[in-house]
């Protein structure tokens, strides 16, 4: 659930600038890293669920209709979801990051580790179903007719933490890069969304026209970047 909009409620300019860094971040982010959907506003109006702003995404008619989605897909949405918190992070300092990319964190880790778990979308885990994926009991590789569940061994659990960890880490240092190198971006959009609260779809796509630096290249995550995360400890999947 989004939320209504709060319309009227007073904010600090302290806390409109960090609403307005966080969600451009997940804008910049979106508009940069390849086959995601396409932003469609931006506002930093506070919603009646709590949420201080919201960047909508405007899926394809494909995506729409089949409600399928690619493993470059997924991967580009953990590095959007981390946006937020890259901005925040670039902007005002790793430890001025705010409680408001907890929920950002929750998404990626459950994400994440459907991707492994559930989808098939490791290449060292593998094809395989592991635990429960909500699908009504129907078997997939490593569930066979007639069995609840299989049983896995303590090392695959490692394998599968291990490449929940890696999927994130690429997706941080991947929307990290981009934030970087886009920061005459942010800082235009973060600008526009404390003077107006809200960007539209076309405002958006001309300053990505003329301030956009860096587009992520068309590549599925591969081996587990050396530098280490800032969040060793992801929040328990959903």
């Amino acid at each position: 659930m989004v939320g209504l909009e709060k319309k009227g409620q007073e904010q600090s300019l302290q806390r409109k600038e960090l609403v307005a860094f966080h969600e451009a971040g997940h804008a910049v982010v979106g508009a940069m890293v390849p086959d995601y959907d396409m932003v469609q506003k931006i506002t930093i109006i506070p919603r009646t669920n709590g949420a201080g702003g919201l960047t909508f995404f405007a899926p394809s008619d494909a995506r729409l209709e089949t409600g399928l989605y690619s493993r470059q897909y997924l991967e580009s949405q953990l590095a959007v979801a981390l946006g937020g918190r890259l901005a925040e992070e670039v902007i005002f300092g790793e430890d001025q990051v705010t409680t408001g990319a907890s929920n950002d964190l929750q998404q990626v880790a459950s994400i994440a580790r459907r991707m492994v778990t559930q989808w098939g979308m490791s290449d060292k885990v593998g094809p395989v179903m592991i635990g429960s994926g909500g699908d009504g009991g129907q078997p997939f590789m490593g569930r066979s007719m007639g069995q609840s569940e299989p049983r896995w061994s303590a090392k695959m659990g490692r394998m599968v933490d291990e490449e929940v960890e890696r999927m994130v880490a690429n997706a941080y240092f991947v929307a990290k890069k981009i934030v970087f190198e886009n920061k005459a971006l942010l800082t235009e959009l973060a600008q526009r969304l404390v003077d107006q609260e809200t960007v539209s779809a076309e405002e958006f796509q001309t300053m990505v026209a003329e301030k956009g630096v860096l587009t992520a290249d068309y590549e599925v995550y591969g081996s587990k970047p050396d530098e280490a995360l800032p969040f060793q400890k992801l929040p328990v999947s959903l």
